[in-house]
């Protein structure tokens, strides 16, 4: 391993699909889904009913692995169903 390996700073997001970020930009940025949704959108060349369809999928998926949201999950998601 080189100096460069062990020394670059390193993105824990960027194997996650698009959905899963979306989300996480949403639950993680404080102020709440609708406050920071019009951002998001705008910042991925999407429209907000569309970042609602990513959310609502990573939802999705999450809830059928593990049977629940969790507490910090469940306001994106509760959002994204509106």
């Amino acid at each position: 391993m080189s100096e460069n390996d062990m020394t670059a700073p390193t993105n824990r997001y960027a194997d996650w699909p698009l959905h899963h970020l979306l989300f996480v930009k949403l639950r993680d940025d404080g102020g709440g889904a609708a406050n920071l949704a019009q951002g998001v959108a705008d910042l991925h060349g999407i429209s907000v009913d569309e970042l609602k369809a990513y959310c609502r999928q990573a939802g999705d998926e999450w809830l059928a692995r593990d049977g629940v949201l969790t507490e910090i999950n469940q306001p994106v998601y509760d959002w994204a169903r509106r």
